[in-house]
Order: structure tokens, then C-alpha cells, then sequence
């Protein structure tokens, strides 16, 4: 009885290092402004593969300036680890060069010019902004400003991307040992590219532009 066990036994030590070789870490996400502009309605998505999701959003970044908000991020490293760590930035800008009414230029994160997200921003989106511009809006008939509005529609288009499986459109931007509990800056250059600076390496992406329905002030 005791003998038929050791073969059990044996199969268990052989995986058990297998254990040790994967470590769940954690970093912080920051969001620099290098555009001459304030921008608004900054948000995240982070995807490590299908195993963690992480969302945030910022209201307000001035020019010039690194936001004192961080977010949290979930990771995995080790030898055995298979994820990789995908990534979506959306905000607004008062660089829009000419305005549309009940409308908001949105840039995004496009590292593939996937024109698959913007047909499902066109479908999905703007009904689901709607109802959650006047959910905040609750009874006061006054509009929103236009950074409370951005706000809301990005954190409605990511919050799609977010629970869209794919990682089509996102920008990977992997993650390493020596990022644990460090900030990984996310730079949003005066062009409108993207820098992701994490003390392992960096990493660019270009944007593109959506105009969204969205009333607000």
C-alpha cells in the first residue's frame, strides 16, 4: 500500500519547483503630460493576458506635469510564465483644432492602426456614453464640462476594450522582475505619441483620433 504511493510521490517532487518559478508581482502606472496642452479623461487598460485586468482613469493632467494618482498593476514573471502584458491609453485634449457640437476628439493608443477598433467604438460606443453622461448628470439639466464628459468617455471606451478579449489595438509593454513596486511611466509626448518608460526598458506607440458623442458644456 505504502510502495504504490511512492510513485505519487515522486510525480509531485518532480513539479513542485515548478511552483517557485512563477512569481506575481505588482507595479505602479503613472501618466506624464508632455503636451503643451491640459488633457482630460485619461484612461488605462492592462491586460496580462487572460489572467489579470486592470483599469483606471484620470481626470485632469496639466501640461508639463506627472499625475500624483497611480494606478495598480498585476504581473506574473518566471520561467515558466507564458503572459505578456498588453496595454490601451485613451484621453482628450483641448489641441482639438476645431470643435463639433455634443462632441469630443478622443485620441488612442494604435500601435496597429486596427481599424477593427474603430468599428466597434462606432457600434458600441455611443450609446453606452450617453447613458453614463446622464447618469452623472443625475436631475441637474446642466451639461457636464467637457473634462467631466472625457472623463466618462474614456473610461467607457476602455472599459470596452477592457472586456473585449482580444488584444487587438492594445500596445504590448512587458513587464519585468526589476519594475516590482516602481512607477512605470506612461508619457504622452507633445505629437501625441506614446512612451511607456519602465526601469526594464521602454516602449512607443503612435495614436489615433475618434470623435465621440458626448454633450457637454
Amino acid at each position: 500500500m505504502r510502495s504504490s504511493k511512492i510513485p505519487q510521490l515522486l510525480l509531485a517532487l518532480c513539479f513542485l519547483p515548478l511552483a517557485f518559478c512563477l512569481t506575481k508581482r505588482t507595479a505602479l502606472v503613472k501618466i506624464q503630460n508632455n503636451t503643451p496642452y491640459p488633457i482630460s479623461g485619461v484612461g488605462v487598460s492592462h491586460k496580462y493576458s487572460d489572467v489579470y485586468k486592470n483599469q483606471y482613469d484620470w481626470s485632469i493632467i496639466p501640461p508639463g506635469t506627472l499625475s500624483t494618482e497611480a494606478m495598480t498593476v498585476e504581473y506574473n514573471t518566471g520561467a515558466f510564465t507564458t503572459g505578456r502584458d498588453w496595454w490601451m491609453v485613451t484621453y482628450h485634449s483641448e489641441q482639438a483644432s476645431s470643435v463639433r457640437p455634443n462632441e469630443l476628439k478622443m485620441w488612442y493608443s494604435d500601435p496597429e492602426n486596427f481599424r477593427s477598433i474603430i468599428d466597434f467604438l462606432e457600434k458600441a460606443a455611443p450609446a453606452l456614453i450617453k447613458t453614463a453622461i446622464n447618469a452623472a448628470k443625475g436631475s441637474n439639466p446642466q451639461l457636464l464640462p467637457a473634462a467631466k464628459a472625457a472623463q466618462i468617455a474614456s473610461k467607457v471606451m476602455c472599459k470596452l476594450m477592457f472586456n473585449n478579449e482580444s488584444t487587438a489595438g492594445f500596445k504590448q509593454h512587458i513587464l519585468r522582475s526589476e519594475d516590482e513596486g516602481r512607477v512605470t511611466t506612461i508619457v504622452i509626448n507633445a505629437d501625441n505619441t506614446i512612451t511607456f518608460k519602465s526601469k526594464s526598458g521602454n516602449s512607443n506607440t503612435v495614436t489615433s483620433t475618434k470623435w465621440i458623442s458626448a454633450e457637454h458644456a
